[in-house]
């Protein structure tokens, strides 16, 4: 098991929770730096993402200067400590998840309940922590840099996706309204048969009772449930202006799935929210097509009752994802290996 300890940095104090033995300390912010933190020998230290950046110029978002982050750094690497950054956005979910598995009241926002409840996440889903990015301190506007294609790429795909959506992506009216929904109507019948069963029929890529031929709503481009998704995840590989493979701007080569899955579908919980595809994809069509359906609102009726619920939801978006996955490989090699167009 992981050995870790949860750290959450305020202007002045530093909360620290411990759980192997759900000790809380509080300590300064300048013990901090030192790390001369309560009962961490052995340990990493897991703190928030947004709590350990740069404060830029006048600004009171962040309490650290780049020299403050890298006097840290310093301090843990000669002390052989590993310091790892846990996803703002994801602490909400953990809060949920060690209400429900851990005590009701972690609900509550506080300093020490933060702690405790991303504690438990890391611990009870191990697979979290192994995802965590080693803290690496650098400026923000070389930050910025450092990521700047990627907010074009995915603007740019946002802008085609918008454009598309505006058309009806031409299902039922105009399959040519661009190369990307001419593709799929010329190639839809050998991309299905090119999937395993499993996803196909995640996809809804039906076939007839023969098991010969995709159903005529889909070869006709007029199933608007099926091909709107499908055309989200072409449009990814494919650009709809010119006809040729959609390329990374930094190195103007097609992307591969590992890019895509970040970029582009917001596969990670370092880049959530990533635009029109993404949203398509997680909120519409990873539900519809889940085999559970339990969820993680407490609003909702098939609300989660225990971890075993969490864990069944867990594995179910994981299933989703591959056959995600599947298709966009699939798709990919049709068209930038084996020259499709």
């Amino acid at each position: 098991m992981n050995k870790f300890i949860v750290c959450d940095i305020g202007k002045k104090e530093t909360y620290v929770f411990v759980p192997e033995t759900n000790n809380h300390h509080v300590i300064s912010k300048e013990d901090f730096i030192q790390l001369n933190v309560p009962e961490l020998n052995g340990h990493d230290i897991v703190i928030e993402d947004a709590h350990i950046r740069a404060q830029e110029d006048d600004s009171l978002a962040h309490s650290w200067t780049i020299n403050q982050l890298r006097q840290l750094r310093s301090v843990a690497d000669s002390k052989g400590v590993e310091i790892l950054c846990f996803p703002q956005k994801v602490t909400p979910k953990a809060k949920k998840i060690a209400s429900i598995g851990l005590r009701e009241d972690l609900l509550i926002k506080s300093d020490p309940n933060d702690t405790e409840s991303i504690a438990f996440y890391l611990q009870e889903f191990p697979f979290a922590y192994d995802a965590l990015k080693v803290f690496d301190p650098v400026e923000y506007k070389t930050f910025e840099q450092t990521v700047s294609h990627i907010y074009a790429d995915r603007d740019a795909l946002t802008e085609d996706s918008n454009e598309a959506r505006n058309k009806g992506y031409g299902i039922g009216t105009n399959p040519d309204i661009n190369y990307v929904s001419k593709w799929i109507k010329k190639y839809i019948t050998r991309l299905a048969f090119e999937l395993d069963n499993e996803t196909r029929e995640f996809w809804k890529l039906d076939l007839n009772h023969k098991k010969t031929a995709l159903l005529s709503g889909i070869t006709d481009y007029k199933s608007e449930s099926v091909l709107k998704q499908i055309y989200n995840v072409i449009n990814t590989i494919l650009d709809p202006n010119t006809g040729e493979p959609r390329l990374r701007s930094d190195i103007n080569k097609p992307p591969y799935w590992k890019y895509a899955k970040k970029v582009y579908f917001g596969l990670t919980p370092y880049h959530m929210h990533a635009g029109v595809t993404a949203s398509n994809y997680k909120y519409h069509k990873r539900k519809s097509g889940s085999s559970c359906k339990k969820s993680m609102s407490f609003e909702s009726k098939n609300v989660v009752k225990n971890l075993d619920d969490v864990r069944e939801i867990r594995e179910a978006m994981k299933e989703s994802d591959r056959h995600l996955r599947d298709l966009w490989r699939t798709a990919r090699k049709m068209i930038v290996e084996d020259g499709l167009r």
